[in-house]
């Protein structure tokens, strides 16, 4: 081997390869060597090895020298050891040293192979750090069971010291019978090869310092170290999990009472398909289920047919599982058949990897609050309904004034016109008031102000005589079906009222199946157990005749049907209605003492119900005869061109008019001792007294005197139950003079 191979391998080596003289100078010095001290050979041959040490060794290193030529000790520093180093810039890091001697030339020479530490120093650094910092206990044992490891996790799970435990059988950690049984583990492990050690894989019981046991998941790993095994265990300390565990499973069953001891709503869990799985109280008291009939069992039961037939119980799980939850106000129905409003909660639950596992229902009965929303819709429709007819029937009298006054001055006119021309000009000018008279008191009709004739009416007959009209108004592409209830049923109401009523609703019916439809008629008795408050009424209970139209047309919105009544409202082409029709039905029924439902759905029809209180079979409706009278007449009215207007028909049918603008006047003129015949006054008037209470003060002074009342917004309703109901009349404003006439003709028998 030549010196050209040796001067190779020196300069490739990985370890630094040192030569010393004996008395310590350097004789080589590698690339190696220079890397890891950061000089270079010139910088180093010929000088003391010691400068390449940090003290103390620095300092003693010639010493060690001395000492090996003088005694022959062959323990030189670092003589397979660990030993430090100084590099150039001062920093020591670690390194293992091998020595070796030989002679060269007679002289002792020494040579040093240096093996660099310093990564595996930092990797014992980071080792310990992740040891000391790690959550999990670390423990290291021997074959015997020693304890050679024991990280600051350890120590706060056992509660021991480091020096309290280093050294000692492991066995001290845990509690019998594994305490005792815990080397013949190990030594079952040696003998045999068998992986199982106590503990691998598995929950095991430790015991602290102050005696107290834990419990704790144990993996133990083996690896061979120094020619034996050792053992290495990692611990998981598992108290906090257990006692999350108990609160959790204490927490559920807190839960579970609580949602068991709730008895008004009904709470249960359901699997991914549907089927019940959890079944409370409130849930069987609300459907009538017991938990036997429902667990198991997909809830498609509690739903009712419609719903059902629109598979709603899966599209309901679908949306909870879309969006999180389903939010919803519907039919339900219970064992026994009976329906409930229902207000449902469908929430879906997922696990933590957000498979879903299942859905909680919530459902809460809300029949009471839906009736009573519908309770409270009812009144505010009323009331709106009510304000309108004050309304309408104030602008009626008003109108009315406006009218009596054209009327009459047109019909004076008359009298006096001969000509054709101008004749024609004042009948078509009447044609036209009478028109307006028309719409007044279908506007009287809606605020129930109209002047009535009731008569006892047999509401079959009365259905059964409209049959050919209707026929021939509806067409014959709409076919009727009549329905009457067996026997009489009677009330007491305006026939014609009560004709134009049917007809109205009839019409309608035809414009919404547009000509082609079926309608139904039918008549029921019925009783109404409670009053029903509707707005400033009270219809009261008792027996009423129920008479029913029921139409296949489009039906109508809730919007539509809310406003159905309402004066002019209407949905049909400008200049094909007035929407004045269904207003005067409400009006003239509410007048009569009844009362309207309707039922209607969009695409399913539309039935209206009229409701009139039932007469006795047996009443009788008399009117006597009144007496005749003389042709002096007392006119009373606040508007002084309805009170000139008045006088000047009355004139015309040559009577003498004794005017007077209020009750307090005409009690005046009363007291006069005029020869007066006949006392024709306005209804409604200022001054704190109206037409009837002026009535009643003049009969009380002369008892046969006759008594005409007209009213721009007809009071009949307030002549019920009075000394008038049967012995007077009320002219509508504006008063015809043939209608004038003819009243007067009745009171006075001329």
């Amino acid at each position: 081997m030549n010196d050209d191979f040796l001067q190779a391998v020196v300069d490739t080596a990985i370890d630094g390869l040192i030569l010393i003289e004996a008395d310590g100078r350097i004789a080589l010095f590698n690339a190696a060597c220079e890397k890891l001290f950061g000089y270079g050979p010139e910088e180093v041959l010929g000088r003391n090895v010691s400068m390449l040490m940090p003290e103390p060794d620095h300092s003693a290193h010639d010493g060690y020298i001395r000492r090996y030529r003088d005694t022959g000790e062959k323990r030189i520093i670092g003589i397979g050891r660990e030993v430090w180093g100084r590099r150039k810039d001062g920093t020591a890091f670690p390194f293992e040293l091998a020595i070796g001697e030989y002679q060269r030339d007679g002289r002792q020479m020494f040579v040093g192979v240096i093996h660099d530490l310093s990564k595996y120093r930092r990797s014992e650094e980071r080792f310990k750090q992740v040891v000391d910092t790690a959550i999990d206990g670390l423990i290291l044992i021997d074959a015997r069971g020693s304890v050679k490891l024991y990280n600051p996790a350890c120590e706060k799970l056992f509660g021991y010291a480091p020096a309290e435990v280093l050294g000692r059988n492991v066995s001290m950690l845990m509690p019998e019978p594994n305490r005792s049984a815990h080397d013949g583990y190990i030594r079952h492990h040696l003998d045999t090869g068998d992986k199982r050690i106590i503990g691998i894989g598995r929950e095991v019981l430790g015991q602290r310092k102050d005696g107290t046991v834990f419990p704790f998941e144990l993996a133990v790993g083996s690896f061979e170290e120094d020619g034996g095994p050792m053992f290495v265990g990692v611990i998981h300390d598992l108290s906090k999990y257990r006692r999350s565990e108990e609160r959790r499973r204490e927490s559920e069953a807190r839960i579970r009472l609580l949602v068991d001891s709730i008895t008004d709503y009904a709470i249960f869990m359901m699997d991914a398909e549907g089927k019940v799985m959890t079944w409370n109280a409130g849930a069987q008291n609300l459907t009538g289920y017991s938990p036997a009939e429902a667990i198991g069992q997909p809830r498609d039961q509690y739903y009712i047919d419609s719903d059902l037939n629109i598979d709603a119980p899966s599209q309901a799980l679908r949306i909870a599982a879309e969006k999180g939850r389903y939010v919803n106000e519907e039919w339900r129905q219970r064992k026994d058949g009976s329906r409930f409003w229902a207000s449902v909660v469908i929430t879906a639950l997922r696990d933590a990897e957000g498979s879903l596992t299942g859905f909680v229902n919530i459902t809460r009965d809300m029949t009471e609050r839906r009736q009573a929303e519908e309770l409270r819709d009812q009144l505010r429709q009323a009331q709106k309904m009510e304000a309108l007819g004050q309304l309408t029937g104030g602008i009626a009298h008003d109108f009315n004034n406006l009218l009596a006054v054209i009327v009459g001055n047109l019909e004076l006119l008359s009298d006096r016109v001969h000509d054709g021309e101008s004749t024609r000009l004042i009948e078509q000018a009447l044609r036209n008031a009478s028109r307006g008279a028309d719409l007044t008191r279908r506007l009287l009709a809606f605020g129930r102000r109209q002047k009535l004739n009731p008569a006892r009416i047999d509401i079959n007959a009365q259905i059964g005589g409209m049959l050919d009209m209707l026929e021939r108004t509806l067409g014959g592409s709409i076919s009727m079906d009549l329905r009457l209830a067996s026997g009489s049923q009677v009330v007491e109401a305006d026939t014609g009222e009560l004709e134009n009523a049917i007809l109205n609703i009839a019409l309608n019916a035809r414009d919404a199946m547009q000509g082609a439809g079926h309608l139904t008629i039918r008549t029921a008795s019925t009783y109404l157990h409670e009053p029903r408050v509707i707005a400033s009424r009270t219809v009261p209970e008792g027996h009423y005749v129920m008479i029913g139209l029921r139409d296949t047309g489009a039906g109508m919105t809730p919007e539509v049907l809310a406003r159905i009544f309402e004066p002019f409202f209407t949905t049909k082409d400008i200049g094909k209605g007035t929407g004045l029709g269904l207003s005067m039905v409400y009006g003239f029924i509410a007048q009569s003492g009844g009362y309207v439902e309707v039922d209607s759905q969009p695409g399913q029809g539309t039935e209206f119900r009229l409701y009139l209180p039932a007469l006795d079979a047996g009443a009788a409706h008399l009117r006597p005869e009144q007496e005749s009278g003389r042709r002096l007449v007392l006119c009373i009215d606040d508007n002084p061109d309805v009170r000139a207007t008045m006088a000047a028909l009355l004139g015309s049918l040559g009577f003498a008019v004794l005017p007077a603008a209020t009750a307090a006047a005409a009690l005046d003129e009363m007291r006069r001792g005029l020869p007066i015949d006949l006392v024709l006054t306005d209804i409604q008037m200022p001054g704190g007294m109206d037409g009837i209470a002026l009535a009643d003060r003049i009969l009380a002074k002369k008892p046969d005197m006759p008594i005409l009342f007209m009213s721009g917004s007809s009071e009949g309703d307030r002549l019920h139950g009075t000394r008038f109901q049967d012995v007077t009349r009320i002219l509508n404003k504006p008063v015809r003079k043939a209608e004038l006439a003819e009243a007067i003709k009745a009171l006075l028998g001329e």
